[in-house]
C-alpha cells in the first residue's frame, strides 16, 4: 500500500473512531437522563471538536504526501517577466 493510501486509511479510521466516541457520548447522556436541550450543546461541541480533528488529520496527510522542496518532483519555476 502506498504511503498516501495508508494515510487516507488512517484519516478514515480517525473519523470513524471519533464518530464512535460522539455516539457513545450521546448514549451516555441519554442513559444518564440528561435533557435533550442540555445534551445538544455538549454534542455540538463534541461534533465541532471531531471536525477539527479530522481537518487536522487531512492537513497532516497533505503535508506528509507532498514531496520536500527542491526535489525533482517540484514544479518548474514560472517566469513573470513581461
Amino acid at each position: 500500500m502506498k504511503r498516501r493510501e495508508t494515510r487516507a486509511v488512517s484519516a478514515e479510521s480517525t473519523a470513524r473512531n471519533l464518530t464512535d466516541c460522539v455516539d457513545a457520548l450521546a448514549a451516555a447522556l441519554r442513559d444518564a437522563g440528561v435533557s435533550p436541550e442540555d445534551s445538544a450543546g455538549l454534542l455540538a461541541a463534541a461534533a465541532r471538536a471531531t471536525m477539527h480533528a479530522v481537518m487536522l488529520e487531512a492537513l497532516l496527510d497533505d503535508v506528509a504526501a507532498s514531496p520536500p522542496a527542491g526535489t525533482a518532483a517540484a514544479a518548474p519555476p514560472v517566469s513573470l517577466a513581461a
